[in-house]
Protein backbone atom coordinates (compact mmCIF):
# COMPACT_ATOMS: atom_id res chain seq x y z
CA UNK A 1 0.00 0.00 0.00
CA UNK A 2 2.84 2.39 0.87
CA UNK A 3 4.39 1.60 -2.54
CA UNK A 4 1.15 2.66 -4.26
CA UNK A 5 1.17 5.95 -2.31
CA UNK A 6 4.75 6.66 -3.34
CA UNK A 7 3.82 5.84 -6.97
CA UNK A 8 0.99 8.42 -6.91
CA UNK A 9 3.11 11.08 -5.18
CA UNK A 10 6.03 11.04 -7.74
CA UNK A 11 4.64 11.20 -11.31
CA UNK A 12 7.92 12.50 -12.85
CA UNK A 13 9.83 9.52 -11.53
CA UNK A 14 7.04 7.23 -12.70
CA UNK A 15 7.19 8.73 -16.22
CA UNK A 16 10.93 8.18 -16.36
CA UNK A 17 10.49 4.54 -15.37
CA UNK A 18 7.84 4.01 -18.05
CA UNK A 19 10.03 5.62 -20.72
CA UNK A 20 12.97 3.46 -19.69
CA UNK A 21 10.87 0.34 -19.93
CA UNK A 22 9.58 1.39 -23.35
CA UNK A 23 13.11 2.09 -24.57
CA UNK A 24 14.26 -1.32 -23.43
CA UNK A 25 11.29 -2.97 -25.14
CA UNK A 26 11.93 -1.03 -28.36
CA UNK A 27 15.59 -1.98 -28.34
CA UNK A 28 14.69 -5.63 -27.82
CA UNK A 29 12.18 -5.51 -30.67
CA UNK A 30 14.74 -3.91 -32.99
CA UNK A 31 17.22 -6.58 -32.00
CA UNK A 32 14.75 -9.36 -32.75
CA UNK A 33 13.84 -7.86 -36.13
CA UNK A 34 17.48 -7.28 -37.02
CA UNK A 35 18.31 -10.84 -36.05
CA UNK A 36 15.45 -12.18 -38.14
CA UNK A 37 16.53 -10.13 -41.15
CA UNK A 38 20.12 -11.20 -40.67
CA UNK A 39 19.08 -14.84 -40.52
CA UNK A 40 16.76 -14.46 -43.51
CA UNK A 41 19.39 -12.96 -45.77
CA UNK A 42 22.56 -14.49 -44.47
CA UNK A 43 22.41 -18.26 -45.07
CA UNK A 44 25.05 -19.65 -42.66
CA UNK A 45 26.21 -16.34 -41.23
CA UNK A 46 26.59 -14.01 -44.22
CA UNK A 47 24.85 -13.96 -47.57
CA UNK A 48 27.14 -14.80 -50.46
CA UNK A 49 27.52 -12.30 -53.23
CA UNK A 50 27.75 -13.41 -56.85
CA UNK A 51 31.54 -13.50 -56.98
CA UNK A 52 31.78 -15.38 -53.69
CA UNK A 53 29.36 -17.94 -55.04
CA UNK A 54 31.45 -18.22 -58.20
CA UNK A 55 34.59 -18.80 -56.13
CA UNK A 56 32.99 -21.52 -54.03
CA UNK A 57 31.57 -23.27 -57.08
CA UNK A 58 34.93 -23.16 -58.86
CA UNK A 59 36.62 -24.58 -55.77
CA UNK A 60 34.10 -27.43 -55.66
CA UNK A 61 34.63 -28.12 -59.37
CA UNK A 62 38.42 -27.96 -59.10
CA UNK A 63 38.40 -30.59 -56.36
CA UNK A 64 37.56 -33.40 -58.82
CA UNK A 65 39.24 -34.77 -61.93
CA UNK A 66 36.66 -33.70 -64.51
CA UNK A 67 35.60 -31.01 -66.95
CA UNK A 68 32.70 -29.13 -65.38
CA UNK A 69 30.30 -26.53 -66.74
CA UNK A 70 27.93 -24.59 -64.51
CA UNK A 71 25.13 -22.24 -65.48
CA UNK A 72 22.76 -20.34 -63.20
CA UNK A 73 20.12 -17.66 -63.68
CA UNK A 74 18.40 -16.00 -60.74
CA UNK A 75 16.47 -12.89 -61.66
CA UNK A 76 19.00 -10.51 -63.17
CA UNK A 77 21.94 -12.58 -61.90
CA UNK A 78 23.56 -14.82 -64.49
CA UNK A 79 26.54 -17.06 -63.80
CA UNK A 80 28.41 -19.30 -66.24
CA UNK A 81 31.53 -21.24 -65.26
CA UNK A 82 33.91 -23.57 -67.07
CA UNK A 83 35.93 -25.19 -64.30
CA UNK A 84 37.80 -28.28 -63.19
CA UNK A 85 40.18 -29.86 -65.67
CA UNK A 86 38.32 -28.15 -68.50
CA UNK A 87 40.74 -25.29 -67.92
CA UNK A 88 43.52 -27.44 -69.31
CA UNK A 89 41.79 -27.44 -72.72
CA UNK A 90 39.50 -24.44 -72.82
CA UNK A 91 38.70 -21.41 -70.64
CA UNK A 92 35.74 -20.14 -72.64
CA UNK A 93 32.42 -20.25 -70.80
CA UNK A 94 30.90 -21.43 -74.05
CA UNK A 95 32.49 -24.87 -73.69
CA UNK A 96 30.27 -27.56 -75.21
CA UNK A 97 29.18 -30.46 -73.01
CA UNK A 98 27.55 -33.70 -74.18
CA UNK A 99 23.96 -33.66 -72.92
CA UNK A 100 23.14 -37.36 -72.95
CA UNK A 101 19.56 -37.69 -71.67
CA UNK A 102 19.31 -34.02 -70.73
CA UNK A 103 18.22 -33.48 -74.34
CA UNK A 104 14.99 -35.34 -73.52
CA UNK A 105 13.83 -32.10 -71.93
CA UNK A 106 14.37 -30.35 -75.27
CA UNK A 107 12.58 -33.22 -76.98
CA UNK A 108 9.59 -33.01 -74.62
CA UNK A 109 9.14 -29.33 -75.46
CA UNK A 110 9.30 -30.16 -79.18
CA UNK A 111 6.88 -33.09 -78.89
CA UNK A 112 4.39 -30.91 -77.04
CA UNK A 113 4.82 -28.21 -79.66
CA UNK A 114 4.12 -30.80 -82.36
CA UNK A 115 1.03 -32.06 -80.52
CA UNK A 116 -0.30 -28.55 -80.05
CA UNK A 117 0.25 -27.58 -83.68
CA UNK A 118 -1.39 -30.78 -84.95
CA UNK A 119 -4.31 -30.60 -82.52
CA UNK A 120 -3.39 -33.95 -80.95
CA UNK A 121 -4.35 -34.62 -77.35
CA UNK A 122 -1.86 -35.98 -74.81
CA UNK A 123 -4.37 -38.76 -74.18
CA UNK A 124 -4.34 -39.95 -77.81
CA UNK A 125 -3.25 -43.57 -78.22
CA UNK A 126 -0.10 -44.88 -79.94
CA UNK A 127 0.57 -48.52 -80.76
CA UNK A 128 4.11 -49.66 -79.99
CA UNK A 129 5.31 -52.89 -81.59
CA UNK A 130 7.68 -55.32 -79.91
CA UNK A 131 10.30 -54.62 -82.58
CA UNK A 132 10.44 -50.96 -81.54
CA UNK A 133 11.67 -51.92 -78.08
CA UNK A 134 15.40 -52.33 -78.58
CA UNK A 135 17.46 -54.58 -76.31
CA UNK A 136 20.72 -53.57 -74.63
CA UNK A 137 19.57 -50.05 -73.84
CA UNK A 138 18.03 -48.40 -70.78
CA UNK A 139 14.29 -48.96 -71.10
CA UNK A 140 11.90 -49.44 -68.18
CA UNK A 141 9.14 -49.39 -70.83
CA UNK A 142 10.53 -52.51 -72.50
CA UNK A 143 11.13 -54.18 -69.14
CA UNK A 144 7.49 -53.66 -68.15
CA UNK A 145 5.97 -54.34 -71.58
CA UNK A 146 8.37 -56.60 -73.52
CA UNK A 147 5.76 -57.33 -76.20
CA UNK A 148 4.82 -53.69 -76.72
CA UNK A 149 1.32 -52.35 -76.34
CA UNK A 150 -0.85 -49.28 -76.69
CA UNK A 151 0.27 -46.13 -74.89
CA UNK A 152 -0.74 -42.49 -74.80
CA UNK A 153 1.57 -39.63 -75.72
CA UNK A 154 1.42 -38.69 -72.06
CA UNK A 155 2.69 -42.10 -70.98
CA UNK A 156 5.58 -42.11 -73.45
CA UNK A 157 6.61 -38.61 -72.37
CA UNK A 158 6.50 -39.72 -68.74
CA UNK A 159 8.83 -42.60 -69.57
CA UNK A 160 11.32 -40.22 -71.21
CA UNK A 161 11.17 -37.38 -68.68
CA UNK A 162 10.75 -39.28 -65.43
CA UNK A 163 12.61 -42.51 -66.21
CA UNK A 164 14.85 -41.35 -69.09
CA UNK A 165 13.70 -44.27 -71.24
CA UNK A 166 15.74 -44.58 -74.45
CA UNK A 167 13.18 -46.59 -76.40
CA UNK A 168 10.36 -44.18 -75.57
CA UNK A 169 12.63 -41.34 -76.66
CA UNK A 170 13.30 -42.86 -80.07
CA UNK A 171 9.64 -43.80 -80.58
CA UNK A 172 8.75 -40.15 -80.02
CA UNK A 173 11.51 -39.07 -82.41
CA UNK A 174 10.03 -41.37 -85.04
CA UNK A 175 6.59 -39.82 -84.65
CA UNK A 176 7.60 -36.15 -84.68
CA UNK A 177 10.29 -35.63 -87.30
CA UNK A 178 13.36 -36.92 -85.49
CA UNK A 179 16.21 -34.99 -83.89
CA UNK A 180 16.05 -32.42 -86.71
CA UNK A 181 12.56 -31.32 -85.71
CA UNK A 182 13.48 -31.15 -82.02
CA UNK A 183 16.56 -29.05 -82.79
CA UNK A 184 14.58 -26.71 -85.05
CA UNK A 185 11.66 -26.34 -82.64
CA UNK A 186 13.86 -25.42 -79.67
CA UNK A 187 15.68 -22.84 -81.79
CA UNK A 188 12.30 -21.35 -82.69
CA UNK A 189 11.88 -20.56 -78.99
CA UNK A 190 14.85 -18.21 -79.28
CA UNK A 191 17.46 -20.53 -77.81
CA UNK A 192 20.89 -21.24 -79.30
CA UNK A 193 24.12 -22.72 -77.97
CA UNK A 194 23.11 -26.36 -78.39
CA UNK A 195 22.74 -29.08 -81.03
CA UNK A 196 20.60 -32.22 -81.28
CA UNK A 197 21.50 -34.48 -84.21
CA UNK A 198 21.22 -38.12 -83.19
CA UNK A 199 18.79 -40.60 -81.68
CA UNK A 200 19.52 -42.80 -78.67
CA UNK A 201 19.94 -45.82 -80.96
CA UNK A 202 22.50 -44.00 -83.12
CA UNK A 203 24.50 -42.88 -80.08
CA UNK A 204 24.37 -46.39 -78.67
CA UNK A 205 25.80 -47.75 -81.92
CA UNK A 206 28.55 -45.13 -82.09
CA UNK A 207 29.44 -43.61 -78.73
CA UNK A 208 31.37 -40.74 -80.31
CA UNK A 209 28.09 -39.32 -81.61
CA UNK A 210 27.09 -38.46 -78.03
CA UNK A 211 29.34 -35.40 -78.33
CA UNK A 212 27.20 -34.12 -81.20
CA UNK A 213 24.16 -33.75 -78.95
CA UNK A 214 25.65 -30.93 -76.90
CA UNK A 215 24.79 -27.79 -74.98
CA UNK A 216 26.56 -24.97 -73.21
CA UNK A 217 25.55 -24.41 -69.57
CA UNK A 218 24.21 -20.95 -70.40
CA UNK A 219 22.04 -22.33 -73.20
CA UNK A 220 20.56 -24.91 -70.83
CA UNK A 221 19.58 -22.44 -68.10
CA UNK A 222 18.29 -19.95 -70.69
CA UNK A 223 15.96 -22.63 -72.08
CA UNK A 224 14.83 -23.53 -68.57
CA UNK A 225 13.97 -19.88 -67.96
CA UNK A 226 11.96 -19.68 -71.17
CA UNK A 227 10.11 -22.82 -70.19
CA UNK A 228 9.42 -21.50 -66.69
CA UNK A 229 7.70 -18.45 -68.12
CA UNK A 230 5.46 -20.63 -70.35
CA UNK A 231 4.91 -23.53 -67.95
CA UNK A 232 1.24 -22.66 -67.34
CA UNK A 233 0.47 -21.37 -70.84
CA UNK A 234 -1.33 -24.52 -72.02
CA UNK A 235 -2.03 -28.12 -71.02
CA UNK A 236 1.11 -29.37 -72.77
CA UNK A 237 3.51 -27.06 -70.96
CA UNK A 238 1.68 -27.69 -67.70
CA UNK A 239 2.14 -31.42 -68.23
CA UNK A 240 5.90 -31.08 -68.82
CA UNK A 241 6.24 -28.92 -65.69
CA UNK A 242 4.38 -31.39 -63.48
CA UNK A 243 6.17 -34.39 -64.98
CA UNK A 244 9.65 -32.94 -64.55
CA UNK A 245 8.72 -32.02 -60.99
CA UNK A 246 8.19 -35.74 -60.40
CA UNK A 247 11.52 -36.87 -61.86
CA UNK A 248 12.73 -40.02 -60.06
CA UNK A 249 16.29 -40.09 -61.39
CA UNK A 250 19.23 -38.09 -60.06
CA UNK A 251 17.99 -37.57 -56.51
CA UNK A 252 21.62 -37.36 -55.36
CA UNK A 253 22.31 -34.47 -57.75
CA UNK A 254 20.51 -31.07 -57.78
CA UNK A 255 17.74 -32.15 -55.33
CA UNK A 256 20.11 -33.67 -52.74
CA UNK A 257 20.82 -30.59 -50.53
CA UNK A 258 17.42 -28.90 -50.90
CA UNK A 259 15.04 -29.40 -47.94
CA UNK A 260 11.60 -30.92 -48.36
CA UNK A 261 9.80 -27.74 -47.30
CA UNK A 262 7.49 -27.17 -50.24
CA UNK A 263 10.25 -26.33 -52.67
CA UNK A 264 9.56 -27.60 -56.20
CA UNK A 265 12.44 -29.11 -58.19
CA UNK A 266 11.78 -29.76 -61.87
CA UNK A 267 14.91 -31.33 -63.33
CA UNK A 268 16.32 -33.63 -66.00
CA UNK A 269 19.43 -35.76 -65.69
CA UNK A 270 21.84 -37.22 -68.21
CA UNK A 271 24.40 -39.97 -67.65
CA UNK A 272 26.94 -41.51 -70.01
CA UNK A 273 29.12 -44.60 -70.13
CA UNK A 274 32.89 -44.80 -69.97
CA UNK A 275 34.69 -43.28 -72.96
CA UNK A 276 37.67 -44.98 -74.73
CA UNK A 277 40.05 -43.27 -72.29
CA UNK A 278 38.34 -44.91 -69.33
CA UNK A 279 36.64 -41.70 -68.17
CA UNK A 280 32.96 -41.09 -67.57
CA UNK A 281 31.46 -39.33 -70.56
CA UNK A 282 28.78 -37.45 -68.64
CA UNK A 283 27.06 -36.97 -65.31
CA UNK A 284 24.63 -34.08 -65.77
CA UNK A 285 21.63 -32.42 -64.21
CA UNK A 286 19.65 -29.32 -65.18
CA UNK A 287 16.64 -27.96 -63.37
CA UNK A 288 14.41 -25.22 -62.02
CA UNK A 289 14.17 -24.74 -58.26
CA UNK A 290 11.03 -22.89 -57.12
CA UNK A 291 11.06 -21.82 -53.47
CA UNK A 292 7.91 -21.77 -51.30
CA UNK A 293 7.84 -17.95 -51.45
CA UNK A 294 7.57 -18.03 -55.27
CA UNK A 295 11.15 -17.11 -56.11
CA UNK A 296 12.96 -19.47 -58.50
CA UNK A 297 16.28 -20.07 -60.18
CA UNK A 298 17.53 -22.25 -63.03
CA UNK A 299 20.72 -24.26 -62.67
CA UNK A 300 22.70 -26.60 -64.91
CA UNK A 301 25.74 -28.70 -64.03
CA UNK A 302 27.48 -30.70 -66.75
CA UNK A 303 30.37 -33.03 -65.92
CA UNK A 304 32.35 -34.77 -68.66
CA UNK A 305 35.68 -36.61 -68.95
CA UNK A 306 35.57 -37.56 -65.29
CA UNK A 307 38.46 -39.59 -63.94
CA UNK A 308 36.64 -40.02 -60.63
CA UNK A 309 33.69 -42.33 -59.99
CA UNK A 310 30.04 -41.51 -60.69
CA UNK A 311 29.33 -41.16 -56.97
CA UNK A 312 31.96 -38.41 -56.71
CA UNK A 313 30.44 -36.67 -59.73
CA UNK A 314 27.01 -36.73 -58.11
CA UNK A 315 28.42 -35.37 -54.86
CA UNK A 316 30.02 -32.52 -56.81
CA UNK A 317 26.71 -31.63 -58.47
CA UNK A 318 25.02 -31.75 -55.06
CA UNK A 319 27.69 -29.47 -53.58
CA UNK A 320 27.30 -26.95 -56.40
CA UNK A 321 23.52 -27.11 -55.96
CA UNK A 322 23.94 -26.50 -52.23
CA UNK A 323 26.08 -23.41 -52.86
CA UNK A 324 23.44 -22.01 -55.24
CA UNK A 325 20.67 -22.69 -52.74
CA UNK A 326 22.60 -20.99 -49.94
CA UNK A 327 23.16 -17.94 -52.16
CA UNK A 328 19.53 -17.56 -53.13
CA UNK A 329 17.54 -18.55 -50.08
Amino acid sequence: MEDMKRYRKNPSRNKAIVLAVLNIAAAAAIGIIAGWLYKSYSGHGSRLNLEEMRGRMEAAADSVDACIGIGLIYGSDTLCIAAGSVRERETDNGWRFPMLSVFKFHQALAVCGWLKDSGTELSSAIEVAKGQLQENTWSPLRDSFPDGGVFTWEELLEYTLVWSDNNACDILFGLTGGPEYTDSYVRSLGTDGFRIRYTEAEMHENQALCHDNWSTPLSAVSLLEKFYRMRHSDEYSEFVWKTMSGCHTGQKRIPAPIPDDGTTIAHKTGTGDMDPDGKIMAVNDIGIVELPDGRHYSIAVFITGAGCGPEECEKTIARISEIAYEYIR
